[in-house]
């Protein structure tokens, strides 16, 4: 069986093409005037679902919101212009993710909070878990967890880092809290005082704001939960394009079997070892679909499901989908990401 691996390519070729983007768009109407717009400051965003985030806690126009990367890029892959970085450096406030998901920006974040720039990571303000936390470690020969698998298999890509030295697979913090809203609402006290000591915003209309945001937050939670309602625990099982759903999964009573990369980063690649195990791991489980990205080449994925003779999904990652979309905002981001698993597991 032959299961061709091109992301990397692929990856590389989009990272030049967002960075392209990135430079058009901020060579548009960057005067010096850019941190303050309208009588408004302008809060600077790394990611399209903070960027919505950060809008609903500013609402009724408090502050503006400008995104960096664009929307559908991946942020793992995403190099900044230097207009980009001068944006950044007049903004009262920058809001990031942090925990190095924004790996091409790690660099410039600290130099520009060096340079005196306040840096909010939403990560740091969320309980986190580890990575490999929600994974069930399995072989295809001798299995034994809870649908009767003995879990003896050590997976070939413990302790895997990345070619930056980020370790992804196993072990270390896991980067991606939006995928719990729970998590995301615990985390806007702390973001609305930030606006306020930095931005200089209201604290009374930012805490109206925040009460209006987590009652949201709270009502789609509890949807998503009746969304999944008809998956059985034993279905519950996710195999997706890099390691990005634990946060879902721990939220949710998933379990992760499987990545098509090895990683928590999209920058790291598949290999064919690994996906000839995960064809095992699909038909002795019966995962009924594999869940490949938006922001990501699907290639791997679908050889991967073509070698399993399973289904391949598509879901909204580290982006939000167009804005006129049904994953435009953060709340439909979350919803649209249940009904498509509902869809490919149930």
């Amino acid at each position: 069986m032959g299961l061709i691996i091109n992301s990397r390519r692929i990856a590389l070729r989009t990272g030049l093409l967002l960075a392209a983007l990135a430079l058009v768009a901020w060579g548009c109407g960057n005067d010096d005037d850019a941190a303050e717009s309208d009588g408004v400051p302008t809060v600077v965003v790394t990611t399209s679902i903070w960027g919505d985030v950060v809008a609903n806690v500013v609402c009724d126009g408090l502050a503006d919101v400008v995104t960096l990367i664009p929307t559908g890029g991946d942020p793992h892959a995403y190099q900044p212009s230097l207009q980009a970085r001068g944006l950044m450096e007049d903004a009262p406030l920058v809001v990031a993710n942090g925990l190095h998901l924004e790996e091409g920006l790690v660099d410039t974040l600290e130099a520009v909070e060096q340079a005196g720039t306040p840096v909010f990571h939403m990560a740091d303000h969320v309980s986190t878990i580890e990575y490999g936390s929600t994974t069930v470690q399995m072989g295809h020969d001798d299995h034994d967890d809870e649908h009767g698998h003995e879990d003896e298999h050590e997976d070939e890509h413990d302790d895997h880092e990345d070619e930056h030295g980020h370790a992804h697979a196993h072990g270390g913090a896991d980067p991606h809290v939006w995928f719990d809203p729970i998590r995301v609402s615990d985390a806007l006290p702390a973001l609305s005082q930030a606006l306020a000591t930095h931005a200089g915003l209201d604290a009374g209309a930012l805490d109206e704001c925040v009460a209006t945001y987590r009652s949201e937050l709270i009502a789609v939670d509890d949807e998503v939960d009746g969304i999944l309602a008809p998956l059985h625990p034993e279905d519950r099982l996710l195999v997706t394009n890099h390691d990005a759903l634990g946060y879902f999964a721990d939220r949710y009573g998933f379990q992760l079997i499987g990545t098509v990369i090895p990683s928590g980063s999209t920058l790291a690649e598949a290999n064919p070892a690994g996906l000839q195990e995960l064809v095992h791991l699909i038909e002795d489980t019966g995962v009924a679909a594999i869940f490949s990205e938006t922001t990501h080449s699907s290639d791997d994925a679908e050889a991967l499901g073509r070698a399993a003779g399973v289904k391949v999904l598509s879901l909204n990652t580290g982006s939000l989908g167009p804005p006129d979309g049904s994953a435009g905002t953060y709340i439909g981001f979350i919803r649209t990401n249940a009904q498509v698993i509902v869809e490919g597991l149930g």
